[in-house]
Formats: C-alpha cells, structure tokens, sequence
C-alpha cells in the first residue's frame, strides 16, 4: 500500500505541532510575573526595590560574603543595619563548628573553611498579634560560595526576606514569625545542622517552614520540595503559591535522587518540620560562578521569589485554628499519606492523594483491558509492533546520543551547566520526536485500519500498566501515565471512535508533559541529551495511536472465482 503524501504530512504536523505548543506555552507561563517598579504599593514585593536593596548589601562592585571571612562579617553588618532601619530587632546564633556535635560535614568543603570558623546566624522575630499560636519559620542562607557574589544564590532569596520583613514591621501577622539567615551553606548546610544540633531551637517549635534558596538566576521560582505524610498541608496550601504556580510532586521525587542539598533537609529532615521548598533553577550557568551578579539577575526571579513568600506566608498565617489542628493531627499519623499534585502551566494546581491515584491508575488498566478482551484483539500481530517502539525508541535514543556529542566538542565540555542548556534540551525532544515519528509512520504505514486499533488499545494499555507500577512504586511522577491513560480507558469504553479516545489521551499527556518537559530539562543540564530523546520518543508512541482514522483499509482482494476479462473488452 502506497503511503498518502497528504496524509504523511498532516500526521507530522498535528503531533509535532500539538506538543510544540504544549511546551512553549509552558516555557512562556514558566518566565515568572511581570516585575513591579519601586512605586509599587508598599504591602507588595518589588522587584525594584528588592535589587536596590541586594546592590547595597553586595556592595559595589559585587562581593564574594563567604563564612569565617573579614567579607561575609561585613555582609552581614550591612544586613543587619538594613534590617534595624525597619525598626525590628535582629540577634545572632553564633555556634563555633564543631564536626564533632554535628551529623553533616561534607569532607572536602569543610577542609576549605577558614581555621575556628563561628557560624553566625541571623535570627529577626515579628511577634504575632496571637503569641499563644505557633509559630511560623522563613529561612534562607545568607553567605556567598568561594567563587563569586552570590547574587542568585541566595542573594535574591536574602532580599525576599528583606522586603517580607520590612511589610510584616508595620503590619504584624497573626503567627509570630521567626527569620533565619544561616551561615555556612555553602561548605554544606552547617549553619542550619548546627542550630538543629542544639539541645532546643531558641524559639517555639513552628507550625510550618518556608525555605528559599537558587541554583540560577533566571526564570520562574518552582517549589520543588515538601515534607513526608504531606497531603493534608498541600491540599489546604497547594493552590496560594504565586502565580506562576509552577510545581510537580515528580520534582520532589527527581530532587531526591540528586546530590543536591538545601537547609530544608535540616528543618524537614533532622528536626521533622512540614514546610515546601523553593528555589530558582533557570540560568544555572551562572551558579557558582563570578558573573552570579545583580547585573545578570532577572527581574521576573526576584519578583516570583517576594510573591512566593508574600503569598504563602498570608496563606499559612490566617489558617483557621480548626484547620491548623486537623491538618496537624492527619500529618503526624504513622499512615500519613503525600500527595500527588502538578500545575497546569501555572494557572492552578490539581492534587489529589496517592491512595487516589492508585485507584485511578486500577480503573485505567481495567477499564483498557475489558476493551481488549471485549473485542478479542488476537496477539499475533503485536510482536511486530512491539518491535516498531522498540525502533522507535532507539533512533530517538541516536538523536539524543549525536546532540550530546556534537555539545561535547563545544567549549563548554567541561562545565555542569552552559548557557545553551534549554534551548538544546528542547532541541533534542524536538528532534528525537520528529526522528521517531518519521520513523513510525513508515512502520505503520500498510498496517490496516482495523490492525491500527488493535494496536491503539494494547499501547495505552501498557502506558496504564506502566502508570500503575509507578503509582506504587514511584508515586511522585505516575500521574504523568496515570491520567492520560485514564482518559484514553474513559472515553474508549463508551464510544466505538477509537481516534477520539486517543485524541483524549494524548491531548492529556501533553497538557501535563509540555510544561514539565520545560523543568526538567532546567533541573538536569545539557548532558542528558539520551535522556530526554528516549522521552519524546515515547511521546511519539502516544502520538502515533492518533492516526487511527487517517490509515487507509487495505484495498478488498479480488476473488479468486471472478471471471477475468478477454484483452479488449469493454
């Protein structure tokens, strides 16, 4: 059967072009708010005002603050008389380290620290209009790393808490509210295990923990991390992140598997607080660099990191005190579940339990599997199709491998992040997506109709066994197969329009892939080029069970007892 030009192309168009705009609508929503002028109303954050206040904290030109340094003492005397100018009283937590009393020291970095270094903390309290209420913790780090000023990381986390300070001094919040500037984070977090080393916290236990730190310099500001038995926090705080409210539970599963670290694993991890996470990860070439400078700093970044905090901290504050306690007693059972949430490229967020999702991901898998079994699809023909993903799957797999390699021959071979790092990262899902539908397309293309159904179904079947694996063992992320696989079982189990199914499916996959596609790319670098080519050759798996109605039946034999006709007649 001869391909369809027509046909072919429309194919290409429509799954490219679907996807294409999935992620740059998320790469659009993902840039972070509009920033506001220093006229902006005084009880909102400022981009303006928040980068004012970082060029005098970092001085001119831009220091490098570092722990146990004559620079990182003159940093924080800046900060603290920037501080006192808004009439609040700030106090330090000097605590000499000692690797002795604290369980985290990373060797290598601690080697480099000046000789009987003293960690100084900076502690602010804004006493609350209720003190007999717990109260409410916001952290970030104020020193710089060894190699430049830090005006990323976390400078612009530093001036969040600034500009929040300088609102909740003339407007006290309802919970006491308790700052901390910690020191030594750079070398591994030791201010912060060094105040959780202490016999007690110097204030009461808080309700709730707000953390901020970067790993970049541009963009949106995911929160990309929460506690354990978290459902029952997210479900009443999820939806008062800043717009964009940009999130994945996927993220907190990914960041786990990384070596990276923030002072949330001392406030969660030793002392067991509930608390969400945030941190910029666009522009991570500039992290830890000399150029992590006020100049090169977004002003989308600094103000998403104000609105996060400004938000967040009005949401946790006027919780009702009957909300306060159920929440607090579902999160400290032993069955506490966590949540599955993710936004909708920052619009809102949907979230829903774990327990949830596992029902979900049962009723997809049945739900495909009685139309399978209902239409008695013989297995015959699906080795040869099983063998086309796989094809499929490895010419993606050979885009990703020359991307990286021909990225590998660039000047930036030796360095963690480059300034190329999403545009090639889009780059190799676009390329490997098209490499492997071009590929599918002249696979499938003399299967029959009727063949290309059996097809469709069994392939979202697999996705809805695949997504219930993951919703048991991989929580965080099976959503990502759960729901659209749930879809596709939906509306293929009502109507017999099998292209309609798939449309549904995958119009799912890629509302909840495009934009994620965009962080994931940010939060790895460019050096997972295979990566990233073996997921969008998966999505063009998904995409490929939307031709259903564009492949031709297969043209009726001639039958055998048909008289042929004599040469030249009519």
């Amino acid at each position: 059967m001869k391909r369809d030009a027509s046909q072919f192309g429309r194919r290409i168009i429509v799954s490219t072009l679907t996807l294409a705009l999935s992620v740059c609508l998320g790469w659009y929503q993902y840039r972070g708010p509009a920033p506001l002028a220093a006229d902006a109303p005084v009880d909102q954050p400022s981009a303006a005002r928040m980068r004012a206040t970082l060029v005098e904290l970092l001085g001119d030109p831009p220091q490098k603050h570092t722990t146990g340094t004559a620079a990182g003492e003159a940093f924080l005397e800046r900060l603290e008389q920037k501080l006192d100018s808004y009439g609040v009283s700030t106090r330090r937590i000097e605590i000499p380290f000692d690797p002795e009393r604290q369980d985290r020291h990373p060797k290598g970095r601690i080697d480099l620290l000046p000789p009987d270094t003293v960690l100084k903390n900076l502690w602010v309290t804004i006493e609350g209009s209720d003190p007999s209420l717990a109260p409410i913790l916001v952290a970030t780090h104020h020193d710089s790393c060894r190699w430049g000023p830090g005006a990323g990381d976390a400078g612009s986390a530093v001036v969040a808490l600034v500009e929040h300070i300088r609102v909740l001094a003339n407007s006290p919040p309802v919970h006491t509210t308790h700052y901390l500037f910690t020191d030594g984070e750079e070398f591994g977090l030791l201010g912060a295990y060094a105040i959780a080393a202490q016999d007690s916290l110097p204030f009461p236990t808080p309700m709730f923990v707000l953390n901020f730190d970067a790993r970049g310099s541009s963009g949106g500001i995911p929160m990309f991390e929460t506690h354990s038995g978290n459902h029952a926090w997210v479900s009443v705080l999820i939806d008062d992140l800043a717009p964009p409210k940009i999130t994945s539970s996927l993220a907190v599963t990914v960041y786990r598997m990384l070596p990276n670290a923030t002072d949330f694993n001392a406030w969660h991890g030793k002392l067991g607080l509930p608390g969400f996470n945030y941190a910029v990860i666009g522009g991570a070439h500039r992290y830890h660099q000399m150029d992590d400078t006020p100049d090169n700093l977004s002003d989308r970044t600094l103000q998403h990191m104000g609105a996060h905090l400004f938000s967040m901290h009005r949401a946790v504050d006027r919780l009702p005190a009957d909300v306060v306690q159920r929440v607090q007693q579902a999160s400290t059972q032993p069955d506490a579940d966590n949540a599955v949430f993710f936004d909708l490229y920052g619009l809102t967020v949907i979230q829903f339990s774990e327990r949830v999702q596992q029902v979900l991901a049962l009723i997809a898998v049945v739900l495909i599997g009685v139309v399978c079994l209902r239409l008695r699809h013989p297995w015959r023909r699906l080795p040869r199709h099983v063998l086309n993903t796989l094809w499929a799957i490895l010419i993606g797999l050979a885009v990703g491998l020359a991307i990286r390699f021909a990225l590998l021959t660039t000047p930036w071979n030796a360095v963690k992040y480059t300034p190329i790092d999403l545009p090639a990262g889009l780059f190799t899902i676009a390329a490997s997506f098209l490499a492997a539908t071009f590929l599918l397309e002249w696979l499938v293309s003399r299967a029959s109709a009727e063949e290309f159904k059996l097809v469709s179904d069994w392939i979202w079947l697999v996705t809805a066994a695949l997504g219930t694996v993951l919703a048991f063992l991989l929580p965080g992320g099976g959503y990502l197969l759960v729901l659209p696989s749930l879809a596709y079982g939906l509306v293929r189990s009502v109507t017999a329009n099998i292209n309609l199914a798939a449309w549904s499916g995958w119009i799912v996959a890629i509302v909840l892939d495009g934009p994620l596609l965009v962080l994931l790319v940010q939060a790895l670098g460019p050096w997972r080029q295979p990566l990233y080519a073996v997921l969008a050759s998966l999505l063009a798996v998904l995409a490929m069970t939307t031709w259903s109605t564009q492949i031709r039946k297969k043209a009726r034999p001639i039958p055998k007892n048909r008289p042929r006709l004599a040469r030249g007649d009519a």
